[in-house]
């Protein structure tokens, strides 16, 4: 699992909209992202670590979508 202090979780909640999620959960998490943007400072943190822990939660069925956001 990529770790917390990645850039690239910040870049997922600063453009939601950059993937197409194929797990619902996390293409709702995303969703609502997508109407809070722009976030800064601690309202950003927040949701990079609610991104954070969806992944890691469900790391074993969204494989998929780890691979197409990281890579």
């Amino acid at each position: 699992m990529i770790g917390r202090r990645d850039p690239r979780w910040g870049a997922l909640v600063d453009d939601p909209r950059r993937f197409t999620f194929s797990f619902l959960a996390l293409r709702i998490l995303m969703q609502r992202m997508a109407m809070r943007a722009p976030m800064a400072g601690a309202d950003r943190e927040a949701a990079i670590d609610e991104v954070y822990a969806c992944f890691q939660k469900n790391e074993k069925l969204i494989a998929a979508d780890i691979a197409a956001a990281f890579g």
